[in-house]
């Protein structure tokens, strides 16, 4: 088989033409962009960011959290790659002719034939992966999947661009030489043909649907929020120009929220990781992105030339007050989303506008707000009344005890729910035992403002913040130790936004350290079968899991969580994004939760151990609705005590 002039001048044709009909859709996109609301955090921290993307991206770490299509989704990507210097071989061979190679890639040297095998083992290894692909989508129909033409075309198209490389590779060694009639030599012309025009007319086709990712989701990944949504954004209220709260509109979204639009894969991964979903709700975090990726199209006009009218209103016309309101903010589905789009703040944006602008919330939240704007807890308590627990435990507070290592800072669940109490002498005895010297604030101590920033109510929350770290700045502490994930997770990420700088531990870290010392040594006695529910807020968003299983081995514990449904992969109570005041309808997810954990344990009786106020009081209630008498929850402070041993 010889070169022929045709060849470069078909590729010549359809080359610029493909060019620019991707130059222009891209830079339209790249337009769009920068017409919505800048990132209010500066980019900073690029090494950990490059670890980020050799790993997510390059890596494909995400993706095998499901395996079998993470494998598949892995090799066609890595085959990709590897393909990429073939890719460029073909067409300097469709222009210049079939002796050209890249240089040191020539068929007479070392390199030139090992990436020759290489290539070969992609092609074959990307074909049958795209034939899984396709076996999964339209045989086996995997239910989070979307079987749509875009989706069609793509698989098909790659499938035919391994095919080509392949038959015109056959052709060019002589191996169709046997056809009658030059056949051989005309399917060699037409493979190479073929695999070009195919790459220029996928070229020309991925800015405009949602394998724009290819394109993307290098950049989404590297720009990410480091800590995900567990960090919430802090608007400026006293900015007298600022007029909009939230996202009422689609240009209120930040250009990383519209990056995050175009880069999603619609894989489904994140409605299947979804607790809301997986018991039946109405919220899918993929339909609202697409949701909002279809109204970034049609308001294209409006953003970039003024045409186009009224803008749409995203709530609740867009997304619905039930989706809205539906989110435990648990983050599951960022854990699981392989290009690191960012859903749970997306939402609480929604909350933002819905309550700071129009006012619309659950009548329910009216009670919660006015007692965290009144009295400083969603329970709308006396202040004088958030200590009545503790009226026999003479504990030290802070103003009187200023040399104090640690702040206390239970919380308001510590505080004021009956359960939560119980943890909190517990943990006071536990801490007095080994001697750590602690202080409380009693009726000084106000709310964190999770609660409000989760709800949407960010003036009141925001509030709440400003007050308690002016208070500790005032008081000068440095370490303060609490038992709630919730507290934790706004004082250590949160509060630094707020002035306040401080070293944040939770319970768990504590005792954990203190079991590790040896100044306490619980007697490790028959526990019984126990199973670990991993809070999403001590977890899943700030990566602490092992102090929990640490403190179960030393009580005689061996956790039986199955490993799809603990650590990264938890599932949530029902209780964050300030659910626990939600009159939840429809199907619980406590209940969903309850029934995993029971199966893990494989027996009627045994005992669910967590480190959470709110996962304990939903847990304990999901186990009395559903009959389930024999299974006690515990907080793993609760555990210690009544292990005893010497301290």
């Amino acid at each position: 088989m010889h070169w022929h002039p045709a060849d470069a001048v078909a590729v010549g044709i359809v080359l610029p033409v493909a060019v620019f009909l991707f130059g222009r859709t891209a830079l339209r996109k790249l337009r769009l962009l920068r017409a919505l609301a800048p990132v209010p955090d500066p980019v900073e921290d690029h090494p950990r960011r490059l670890g980020e993307l050799s790993t997510v991206f390059l890596g494909q770490r995400k993706l095998f959290q499901d395996p079998v299509p993470g494998i598949m989704h892995a090799l066609i990507f890595w085959g990709f790659c590897i393909l990429l210097l073939r890719a460029l071989t073909l067409f300097g061979m469709a222009f210049a002719g079939f002796d050209f190679h890249l240089p040191g890639l020539g068929p007479e040297t070392w390199a030139g034939r090992a990436y020759g095998l290489l290539k070969d083992a992609a092609n074959a290894g990307v074909s049958f992966m795209v034939l899984v692909a396709l076996w999964r989508r339209y045989v086996q129909r995997v239910p989070r999947l979307r079987n749509t033409a875009d989706a069609l075309f793509v698989l098909l198209m790659i499938l035919g661009l391994m095919l080509s490389d392949m038959l015109f590779d056959a052709a060019l060694d002589g191996k169709l030489a046997a056809l009658p009639g030059g056949a051989g030599s005309w399917l060699g012309h037409g493979a190479l043909l073929f695999h070009c025009t195919g790459i220029l007319v996928f070229l020309a086709y991925l800015p405009t649907g949602k394998h724009m990712h290819v394109l993307s989701s290098v950049f989404n990944v590297y720009l990410r929020p480091l800590r995900r949504s567990g960090r919430l954004t802090r608007p400026d209220l006293a900015d007298e120009k600022l007029e909009v709260f939230g996202t009422p509109n689609i240009e209120h979204l930040t250009w990383k929220d519209g990056l995050d639009l175009y880069t999603c894969t619609e894989c489904g991964r994140c409605n299947e990781a979804c607790p809301a979903a997986t018991v039946g709700k109405k919220l899918a975090p993929r339909e609202i992105v697409s949701a909002q990726k279809d109204c970034l199209a049609r308001e294209s006009g409006r953003l970039l030339d003024g045409s186009g009218g009224k803008p749409e209103e995203l709530a609740p016309g867009l997304v619905t007050p039930e989706e809205i309101w539906a989110c435990t903010s648990c983050q599951a589905c960022e854990q699981a989303c392989p290009v690191n789009i960012s859903h749970a703040a997306r939402i609480n944006s929604l909350r933002r506008s819905e309550v700071l602008m129009r006012g619309s919330f659950p009548a329910e939240l009216k009670r919660v707000f006015k007692g965290l704007e009144n009295n400083s807890n969603p329970w709308g308590l006396g202040a004088s009344t958030r200590m009545e627990w503790a009226k026999d435990l003479d504990l030290p507070f802070w103003r009187k005890t200023p040399s104090a290592e640690y702040l206390l800072y239970l919380g308001c669940a510590a505080n004021f729910d009956d359960r939560a109490r119980k943890v909190s002498r517990s943990l006071v005895g536990l801490l007095r035992r080994c001697g750590v010297s602690f202080a409380v604030l009693g009726a000084e101590e106000h709310c964190c403002g999770e609660t409000a920033r989760r709800l949407g109510e960010e003036a009141l929350g925001q509030s709440l913040a400003e007050t308690n770290a002016a208070l500790f700045n005032e008081l000068k502490v440095k370490k303060i130790l609490t038992p709630c994930p919730h507290c934790y997770n706004t004082l250590r990420n949160e509060y630094p936004d707020f002035g306040g700088h401080f070293q944040v531990v939770h319970h768990t870290e504590l005792l954990q350290e203190l079991v590790l010392q040896g100044r306490l040594k619980p007697a490790g006695g028959t526990l019984g079968p126990v199973t670990l529910h991993d809070s999403c807020y001590l977890g899943r968003v700030n990566g602490i899991y092992q102090p929990a299983r640490d403190l179960l081995s030393a009580v005689g514990g061996a956790d039986a969580a199955p490993p799809d449904r603990s650590r990264e992969r938890g599932f949530c109570c029902g209780a964050g994004g300030g659910m626990f005041w939600l009159e939840e309808k429809g199907p619980r997810i406590n209940h969903e939760r309850v029934r995993q954990l029971a199966a893990a344990l494989g027996t009627q009786s045994g005992t669910i151990a967590t480190s959470c106020p709110y996962c304990l009081t939903m847990l304990e209630t999901g186990v009395k609705d559903l009959g389930q008498e024999g299974l006690a929850v515990k907080d793993l402070a609760e555990l210690l005590e009544a292990a005893g041993g010497p301290a």
